[in-house]
Protein backbone atom coordinates (compact mmCIF):
# COMPACT_ATOMS: atom_id res chain seq x y z
CA UNK A 1 0.00 0.00 0.00
CA UNK A 2 1.07 3.32 -0.74
CA UNK A 3 0.26 6.82 0.65
CA UNK A 4 0.30 9.70 -2.12
CA UNK A 5 0.61 13.47 -0.89
CA UNK A 6 1.13 16.35 -3.30
CA UNK A 7 2.76 19.53 -2.53
CA UNK A 8 5.36 21.51 -3.80
CA UNK A 9 9.02 19.43 -3.29
CA UNK A 10 12.04 21.27 -1.46
CA UNK A 11 14.77 19.73 0.77
CA UNK A 12 13.83 21.24 3.72
CA UNK A 13 9.77 19.46 2.88
CA UNK A 14 11.52 16.25 2.14
CA UNK A 15 13.98 16.10 4.75
CA UNK A 16 10.84 16.19 7.09
CA UNK A 17 8.58 13.92 5.52
CA UNK A 18 8.42 10.93 7.90
CA UNK A 19 8.74 6.71 7.33
CA UNK A 20 5.76 4.86 7.02
CA UNK A 21 5.49 2.07 8.92
CA UNK A 22 4.51 -0.21 6.16
CA UNK A 23 3.88 -0.05 2.23
CA UNK A 24 5.77 3.47 0.78
CA UNK A 25 5.03 7.21 0.69
CA UNK A 26 4.71 9.06 -2.37
CA UNK A 27 5.27 12.92 -2.27
CA UNK A 28 4.21 14.13 -5.69
CA UNK A 29 5.67 17.72 -6.91
CA UNK A 30 2.30 19.66 -7.21
CA UNK A 31 3.95 21.68 -10.64
CA UNK A 32 6.32 19.24 -12.26
CA UNK A 33 3.74 16.53 -13.09
CA UNK A 34 5.59 13.07 -12.81
CA UNK A 35 7.89 14.12 -10.57
CA UNK A 36 7.81 12.83 -7.24
CA UNK A 37 9.81 11.01 -4.46
CA UNK A 38 9.38 7.40 -2.65
CA UNK A 39 9.85 7.06 1.29
CA UNK A 40 9.98 3.41 2.46
CA UNK A 41 9.99 2.64 6.05
CA UNK A 42 13.81 2.38 6.48
CA UNK A 43 13.88 5.60 5.83
CA UNK A 44 15.44 6.02 2.21
CA UNK A 45 14.29 8.10 -0.14
CA UNK A 46 14.36 8.20 -4.12
CA UNK A 47 13.30 10.57 -6.44
CA UNK A 48 11.53 9.60 -9.57
CA UNK A 49 9.86 10.31 -12.20
CA UNK A 50 6.55 8.75 -13.44
CA UNK A 51 5.62 8.47 -17.26
CA UNK A 52 3.40 6.85 -20.01
CA UNK A 53 4.56 4.56 -22.47
CA UNK A 54 1.81 3.65 -24.81
CA UNK A 55 -1.03 2.39 -22.08
CA UNK A 56 1.39 1.48 -19.16
CA UNK A 57 2.20 3.89 -16.54
CA UNK A 58 6.35 3.05 -15.68
CA UNK A 59 8.44 4.65 -13.10
CA UNK A 60 11.85 5.91 -13.71
CA UNK A 61 14.19 6.07 -10.76
CA UNK A 62 16.44 9.21 -10.93
CA UNK A 63 18.63 8.77 -7.61
CA UNK A 64 18.43 8.21 -3.69
CA UNK A 65 18.02 12.15 -1.79
CA UNK A 66 20.88 14.05 -0.68
CA UNK A 67 23.18 10.92 -1.90
CA UNK A 68 23.79 12.78 -4.16
CA UNK A 69 20.82 14.31 -5.63
CA UNK A 70 19.30 17.45 -3.88
CA UNK A 71 15.82 18.59 -5.22
CA UNK A 72 16.86 20.87 -7.70
CA UNK A 73 19.16 18.73 -9.20
CA UNK A 74 16.42 15.87 -9.47
CA UNK A 75 14.07 18.19 -11.07
CA UNK A 76 16.29 19.24 -13.58
CA UNK A 77 17.23 15.27 -14.33
CA UNK A 78 13.41 15.02 -14.55
CA UNK A 79 13.46 17.62 -17.14
CA UNK A 80 16.37 16.76 -18.91
CA UNK A 81 14.46 12.87 -19.39
CA UNK A 82 11.06 14.51 -20.37
CA UNK A 83 12.23 16.53 -23.09
CA UNK A 84 14.21 13.26 -24.46
CA UNK A 85 10.85 11.58 -23.92
CA UNK A 86 9.13 14.09 -26.04
CA UNK A 87 11.99 13.27 -28.44
CA UNK A 88 10.89 9.65 -28.97
CA UNK A 89 13.33 8.20 -26.20
CA UNK A 90 12.15 6.19 -23.85
CA UNK A 91 13.44 6.03 -20.49
CA UNK A 92 12.89 2.37 -20.32
CA UNK A 93 14.84 2.04 -23.03
CA UNK A 94 17.56 3.88 -22.27
CA UNK A 95 18.06 1.18 -19.32
CA UNK A 96 18.30 -1.77 -21.45
CA UNK A 97 21.21 0.28 -23.86
CA UNK A 98 22.60 2.41 -20.84
CA UNK A 99 24.29 1.55 -17.56
CA UNK A 100 21.14 0.67 -15.87
CA UNK A 101 21.69 -3.46 -17.02
CA UNK A 102 19.67 -6.34 -15.28
CA UNK A 103 22.37 -8.31 -13.07
CA UNK A 104 21.66 -11.42 -15.53
CA UNK A 105 22.57 -9.13 -18.62
CA UNK A 106 26.07 -7.43 -16.56
CA UNK A 107 26.98 -11.28 -15.06
CA UNK A 108 26.58 -12.26 -19.01
CA UNK A 109 28.81 -9.35 -19.76
CA UNK A 110 31.48 -9.66 -17.76
CA UNK A 111 32.05 -13.36 -18.20
CA UNK A 112 32.00 -12.72 -21.54
CA UNK A 113 34.66 -9.64 -21.78
CA UNK A 114 36.39 -9.90 -18.27
CA UNK A 115 39.40 -12.01 -19.61
CA UNK A 116 39.67 -9.57 -22.39
CA UNK A 117 39.99 -6.98 -20.02
CA UNK A 118 41.90 -8.87 -16.90
CA UNK A 119 44.43 -10.78 -18.49
CA UNK A 120 46.36 -11.72 -15.36
CA UNK A 121 43.43 -13.10 -13.62
CA UNK A 122 43.96 -17.12 -14.02
CA UNK A 123 41.31 -19.77 -15.66
CA UNK A 124 39.95 -21.58 -13.02
CA UNK A 125 39.22 -18.44 -11.52
CA UNK A 126 36.81 -17.05 -14.02
CA UNK A 127 35.62 -20.75 -13.38
CA UNK A 128 34.65 -20.00 -9.72
CA UNK A 129 33.19 -16.68 -10.78
CA UNK A 130 30.54 -18.26 -13.74
CA UNK A 131 29.60 -20.84 -10.43
CA UNK A 132 29.04 -18.07 -8.34
CA UNK A 133 27.12 -16.23 -10.13
CA UNK A 134 24.92 -18.26 -12.37
CA UNK A 135 24.36 -20.81 -9.60
CA UNK A 136 23.75 -17.91 -6.52
CA UNK A 137 23.84 -14.09 -8.51
CA UNK A 138 21.58 -14.71 -10.87
CA UNK A 139 18.77 -16.89 -9.41
CA UNK A 140 18.49 -14.61 -6.21
CA UNK A 141 18.89 -11.12 -7.95
CA UNK A 142 19.39 -11.55 -11.66
CA UNK A 143 15.92 -9.49 -12.76
CA UNK A 144 17.07 -6.58 -10.48
CA UNK A 145 18.25 -3.21 -12.37
CA UNK A 146 21.99 -2.58 -11.88
CA UNK A 147 21.32 1.24 -11.21
CA UNK A 148 18.81 0.46 -8.77
CA UNK A 149 21.02 -1.96 -6.43
CA UNK A 150 21.02 -1.07 -2.63
CA UNK A 151 23.51 -2.36 -0.17
CA UNK A 152 20.48 -3.75 1.38
CA UNK A 153 19.45 -6.01 -1.56
CA UNK A 154 23.14 -7.50 -1.82
CA UNK A 155 23.17 -8.07 1.93
CA UNK A 156 19.79 -9.97 1.91
CA UNK A 157 21.39 -11.94 -1.34
CA UNK A 158 24.33 -13.23 1.05
CA UNK A 159 21.93 -13.69 3.79
CA UNK A 160 20.42 -16.04 1.34
CA UNK A 161 23.32 -18.01 0.38
CA UNK A 162 24.56 -18.45 3.78
CA UNK A 163 21.21 -19.92 4.73
CA UNK A 164 21.60 -22.70 1.51
CA UNK A 165 18.57 -20.85 -0.55
CA UNK A 166 20.56 -21.88 -3.69
CA UNK A 167 22.22 -25.20 -2.58
CA UNK A 168 21.19 -28.08 -4.94
CA UNK A 169 22.79 -30.42 -6.91
CA UNK A 170 22.03 -29.33 -10.81
CA UNK A 171 23.17 -31.74 -14.24
CA UNK A 172 25.72 -30.01 -15.98
CA UNK A 173 26.42 -32.31 -18.81
CA UNK A 174 25.26 -35.56 -19.95
CA UNK A 175 26.95 -37.46 -17.19
CA UNK A 176 27.82 -34.39 -14.79
CA UNK A 177 26.55 -33.10 -11.65
CA UNK A 178 27.30 -29.94 -9.79
CA UNK A 179 27.21 -29.57 -6.19
CA UNK A 180 25.95 -26.32 -5.20
CA UNK A 181 25.98 -25.80 -1.81
CA UNK A 182 25.56 -22.59 0.59
CA UNK A 183 26.87 -21.89 3.58
CA UNK A 184 29.46 -19.10 4.82
CA UNK A 185 32.09 -20.16 3.11
CA UNK A 186 29.94 -19.80 -0.28
CA UNK A 187 28.50 -16.49 0.85
CA UNK A 188 31.88 -15.52 1.19
CA UNK A 189 33.16 -16.35 -2.29
CA UNK A 190 29.79 -14.90 -3.57
CA UNK A 191 30.60 -11.16 -2.35
CA UNK A 192 34.36 -11.77 -3.64
CA UNK A 193 32.82 -12.74 -7.22
CA UNK A 194 30.09 -10.22 -7.03
CA UNK A 195 32.06 -7.24 -5.80
CA UNK A 196 34.56 -7.67 -8.59
CA UNK A 197 32.06 -8.21 -11.35
CA UNK A 198 30.54 -4.67 -10.26
CA UNK A 199 34.30 -3.16 -9.85
CA UNK A 200 34.87 -3.99 -13.26
CA UNK A 201 31.53 -2.52 -14.33
CA UNK A 202 33.27 1.11 -13.09
CA UNK A 203 35.94 0.24 -15.23
CA UNK A 204 34.11 0.20 -17.97
CA UNK A 205 31.74 2.88 -17.31
CA UNK A 206 28.87 1.21 -16.96
CA UNK A 207 28.27 1.79 -13.12
CA UNK A 208 29.03 4.49 -10.91
CA UNK A 209 29.25 2.88 -7.67
CA UNK A 210 29.62 -0.43 -5.68
CA UNK A 211 26.72 -0.94 -3.95
CA UNK A 212 28.47 -4.31 -2.88
CA UNK A 213 31.85 -1.86 -1.62
CA UNK A 214 32.27 -1.99 2.14
CA UNK A 215 30.01 -5.12 3.21
CA UNK A 216 31.87 -7.55 5.17
CA UNK A 217 30.83 -11.00 7.05
CA UNK A 218 31.24 -12.10 10.17
CA UNK A 219 35.12 -13.44 10.63
CA UNK A 220 34.93 -16.99 10.96
CA UNK A 221 37.32 -18.75 13.35
CA UNK A 222 40.51 -19.66 11.98
CA UNK A 223 40.61 -23.27 10.85
CA UNK A 224 43.26 -25.04 12.71
CA UNK A 225 43.25 -29.29 11.34
CA UNK A 226 46.49 -30.53 10.46
CA UNK A 227 47.28 -34.03 11.58
CA UNK A 228 49.04 -35.18 14.14
CA UNK A 229 52.27 -37.76 14.36
CA UNK A 230 50.44 -40.66 15.37
CA UNK A 231 47.37 -39.20 12.41
CA UNK A 232 50.43 -38.94 10.42
CA UNK A 233 51.12 -42.41 10.75
CA UNK A 234 47.61 -43.99 10.52
CA UNK A 235 46.87 -42.02 7.60
CA UNK A 236 50.36 -43.79 6.03
CA UNK A 237 49.20 -46.91 7.24
CA UNK A 238 45.22 -46.72 5.41
CA UNK A 239 46.66 -45.77 2.15
CA UNK A 240 48.67 -48.79 2.01
CA UNK A 241 45.83 -50.94 3.37
CA UNK A 242 43.39 -49.83 0.92
CA UNK A 243 45.77 -49.85 -2.07
CA UNK A 244 46.64 -53.73 -1.28
CA UNK A 245 43.10 -55.12 -1.03
CA UNK A 246 42.09 -53.00 -3.99
CA UNK A 247 39.57 -50.49 -2.00
CA UNK A 248 41.79 -47.68 -2.83
CA UNK A 249 42.76 -46.20 -6.10
CA UNK A 250 46.64 -46.34 -5.93
CA UNK A 251 46.80 -43.18 -8.35
CA UNK A 252 44.19 -41.25 -5.52
CA UNK A 253 46.48 -43.16 -2.23
CA UNK A 254 49.63 -41.70 -4.67
CA UNK A 255 48.21 -38.27 -5.18
CA UNK A 256 46.85 -37.92 -0.94
CA UNK A 257 50.95 -38.69 0.06
CA UNK A 258 52.20 -36.32 -2.49
CA UNK A 259 50.03 -33.40 -1.02
CA UNK A 260 50.99 -34.13 2.53
CA UNK A 261 55.12 -34.87 1.43
CA UNK A 262 55.42 -30.95 -0.61
CA UNK A 263 52.87 -29.03 0.52
CA UNK A 264 51.71 -28.31 -2.21
CA UNK A 265 47.74 -27.24 -3.31
CA UNK A 266 45.24 -30.04 -4.91
CA UNK A 267 44.75 -28.17 -7.91
CA UNK A 268 49.19 -28.19 -8.79
CA UNK A 269 49.49 -31.72 -8.03
CA UNK A 270 46.01 -33.25 -10.01
CA UNK A 271 46.99 -31.25 -12.99
CA UNK A 272 50.64 -32.11 -12.96
CA UNK A 273 52.31 -33.60 -16.03
CA UNK A 274 55.37 -35.01 -16.24
CA UNK A 275 57.27 -32.33 -18.33
CA UNK A 276 57.00 -30.19 -15.43
CA UNK A 277 59.03 -32.66 -13.22
CA UNK A 278 62.83 -31.64 -12.84
CA UNK A 279 64.04 -34.86 -11.03
CA UNK A 280 67.54 -33.94 -11.22
CA UNK A 281 67.02 -30.65 -9.79
CA UNK A 282 64.61 -32.42 -7.76
CA UNK A 283 61.60 -30.27 -7.77
CA UNK A 284 58.60 -29.08 -9.87
CA UNK A 285 58.32 -26.55 -11.87
CA UNK A 286 54.77 -24.92 -12.74
CA UNK A 287 54.38 -22.14 -15.17
CA UNK A 288 52.40 -18.94 -13.69
CA UNK A 289 49.35 -19.85 -15.07
CA UNK A 290 49.18 -23.10 -13.13
CA UNK A 291 50.13 -21.46 -9.72
CA UNK A 292 47.74 -19.36 -7.33
CA UNK A 293 50.58 -16.67 -6.78
CA UNK A 294 51.73 -17.06 -10.13
CA UNK A 295 51.09 -13.59 -11.37
CA UNK A 296 53.55 -12.26 -8.27
CA UNK A 297 55.98 -14.75 -8.10
CA UNK A 298 56.20 -16.10 -11.71
CA UNK A 299 57.35 -19.83 -12.16
CA UNK A 300 56.30 -21.92 -8.73
CA UNK A 301 58.66 -23.88 -8.07
CA UNK A 302 57.82 -27.19 -5.46
CA UNK A 303 61.13 -28.80 -3.84
CA UNK A 304 61.03 -32.70 -4.19
CA UNK A 305 62.14 -34.59 -0.84
CA UNK A 306 63.70 -37.83 -1.00
CA UNK A 307 60.53 -39.83 0.10
CA UNK A 308 58.42 -37.63 -2.76
CA UNK A 309 60.91 -38.33 -5.54
CA UNK A 310 60.52 -41.78 -4.87
CA UNK A 311 57.08 -41.96 -5.13
CA UNK A 312 57.21 -40.29 -8.48
CA UNK A 313 59.97 -42.73 -9.72
CA UNK A 314 57.45 -45.10 -8.94
CA UNK A 315 54.35 -44.16 -10.86
CA UNK A 316 54.41 -45.96 -14.02
CA UNK A 317 54.25 -43.69 -17.58
CA UNK A 318 50.70 -44.77 -18.90
CA UNK A 319 51.12 -42.54 -22.49
CA UNK A 320 49.49 -39.62 -21.17
CA UNK A 321 51.31 -36.35 -20.32
CA UNK A 322 49.74 -36.06 -16.90
CA UNK A 323 51.14 -38.00 -13.82
CA UNK A 324 47.74 -38.46 -12.65
CA UNK A 325 45.29 -38.82 -15.89
CA UNK A 326 41.59 -38.99 -15.42
CA UNK A 327 40.06 -42.69 -15.28
CA UNK A 328 37.42 -41.85 -18.33
CA UNK A 329 40.73 -40.27 -21.05
CA UNK A 330 44.21 -40.26 -20.26
CA UNK A 331 44.18 -36.83 -21.68
CA UNK A 332 42.17 -35.17 -19.39
CA UNK A 333 43.93 -34.71 -15.58
CA UNK A 334 42.28 -36.60 -12.37
CA UNK A 335 39.20 -34.63 -11.33
CA UNK A 336 37.39 -36.64 -8.77
CA UNK A 337 39.27 -37.50 -5.64
CA UNK A 338 36.79 -36.62 -2.57
CA UNK A 339 34.75 -39.51 -2.35
CA UNK A 340 38.10 -41.63 -1.63
CA UNK A 341 39.86 -39.02 0.43
CA UNK A 342 36.65 -39.19 2.63
CA UNK A 343 36.47 -43.28 2.51
CA UNK A 344 40.20 -42.29 3.99
CA UNK A 345 39.18 -39.94 6.61
CA UNK A 346 36.62 -42.67 8.08
CA UNK A 347 38.94 -45.64 8.21
CA UNK A 348 42.29 -43.19 9.70
CA UNK A 349 39.56 -41.78 12.64
CA UNK A 350 40.14 -38.25 10.77
CA UNK A 351 36.94 -37.12 11.20
CA UNK A 352 36.39 -33.92 8.58
CA UNK A 353 39.59 -33.16 7.65
CA UNK A 354 40.33 -31.78 4.16
CA UNK A 355 42.31 -32.50 1.53
CA UNK A 356 43.87 -28.84 1.92
CA UNK A 357 44.41 -29.83 5.63
CA UNK A 358 47.57 -32.14 4.35
CA UNK A 359 48.80 -28.37 3.39
CA UNK A 360 48.22 -27.19 6.57
CA UNK A 361 49.88 -30.22 8.77
CA UNK A 362 52.93 -30.37 5.74
CA UNK A 363 53.73 -26.61 7.57
CA UNK A 364 52.77 -27.17 10.79
CA UNK A 365 55.71 -30.27 11.01
CA UNK A 366 57.96 -27.72 9.50
CA UNK A 367 57.38 -25.14 12.32
CA UNK A 368 57.58 -28.11 14.56
CA UNK A 369 60.87 -28.85 13.66
CA UNK A 370 62.22 -25.15 13.84
CA UNK A 371 62.56 -24.25 10.36
CA UNK A 372 62.49 -20.79 9.33
CA UNK A 373 59.09 -19.46 8.22
CA UNK A 374 61.06 -17.54 5.55
CA UNK A 375 61.80 -21.02 3.17
CA UNK A 376 58.52 -22.39 4.60
CA UNK A 377 56.46 -19.41 2.55
CA UNK A 378 59.22 -20.17 -0.59
CA UNK A 379 58.59 -23.79 0.11
CA UNK A 380 54.30 -23.07 0.40
CA UNK A 381 54.67 -20.53 -2.74
CA UNK A 382 53.25 -17.87 -0.86
CA UNK A 383 53.90 -14.31 -1.96
CA UNK A 384 55.49 -13.00 0.79
CA UNK A 385 55.96 -14.76 4.83
CA UNK A 386 52.79 -12.83 6.71
CA UNK A 387 50.28 -15.05 4.24
CA UNK A 388 52.82 -18.08 5.98
CA UNK A 389 52.38 -16.42 9.35
CA UNK A 390 48.17 -16.04 8.86
CA UNK A 391 48.68 -19.80 7.48
CA UNK A 392 50.30 -21.56 10.12
CA UNK A 393 49.03 -22.81 13.52
CA UNK A 394 51.54 -24.26 16.10
CA UNK A 395 50.57 -27.65 17.76
CA UNK A 396 49.00 -27.76 21.32
CA UNK A 397 51.42 -30.22 22.56
CA UNK A 398 54.59 -27.94 21.21
CA UNK A 399 52.64 -24.85 22.83
CA UNK A 400 52.29 -26.90 26.32
CA UNK A 401 55.67 -28.17 25.43
CA UNK A 402 57.36 -24.93 25.52
CA UNK A 403 55.77 -23.55 28.27
CA UNK A 404 56.61 -26.63 30.15
CA UNK A 405 60.31 -25.72 29.07
CA UNK A 406 60.46 -22.31 30.34
CA UNK A 407 58.96 -22.75 33.66
CA UNK A 408 61.52 -25.14 34.34
CA UNK A 409 64.21 -23.05 33.07
CA UNK A 410 62.26 -19.71 35.61
CA UNK A 411 62.30 -22.23 38.09
CA UNK A 412 66.28 -23.54 37.85
CA UNK A 413 67.34 -19.94 37.94
CA UNK A 414 65.21 -19.26 41.23
CA UNK A 415 67.69 -22.07 42.67
CA UNK A 416 70.91 -20.76 42.35
CA UNK A 417 72.22 -18.94 44.94
CA UNK A 418 72.08 -14.98 44.87
CA UNK A 419 72.68 -12.12 47.07
CA UNK A 420 69.10 -11.55 47.70
CA UNK A 421 67.14 -14.13 48.75
CA UNK A 422 64.12 -14.77 46.64
CA UNK A 423 60.67 -13.98 47.98
CA UNK A 424 59.01 -16.89 45.55
CA UNK A 425 57.89 -19.82 46.72
CA UNK A 426 57.68 -23.25 45.00
CA UNK A 427 56.55 -27.02 45.89
CA UNK A 428 58.70 -29.07 47.62
CA UNK A 429 57.97 -31.43 44.38
CA UNK A 430 58.92 -29.59 41.60
CA UNK A 431 61.52 -30.95 40.08
CA UNK A 432 64.14 -29.30 37.58
CA UNK A 433 64.42 -30.55 34.32
CA UNK A 434 68.24 -30.56 32.81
Amino acid sequence: MSANTHLYLTDGVIERAEAPASGETRLWDIEFKGFLVRVWPSGRKSFCIRYRRARRLELYTIGPFKSPWTTEQARAKATEVFLRYADSHKPARDRKLGHAMTVTELCDRYLKEGPLTKVGKRASSWSLDTGNLRRHVQPLIGKYVVADLKRSNVAQMIRDVTLGITAGDFRTKKQGIAHVRGGATAAERVLTSFRAMLNWAIAQDILTDNPAKGLSLPKRPPVERFLSDEEATQLFGVLDAGVADHTINPQHADLVRLLLLTGARKSELMGLRWDELDMRRSRLVLPPARSKSGRLNGYRRIPLNAAAKALLAEIPHCGSEFVFPSDRSEAKPMTGIQKTWKHVCQKAGLGKMRLHDLRHSFASFAIANGENIVLIAAALGHASTRMTERYLHLRDHDVSALAERTGQRILACSRKKTRRKSTIKFPVTAQIIP
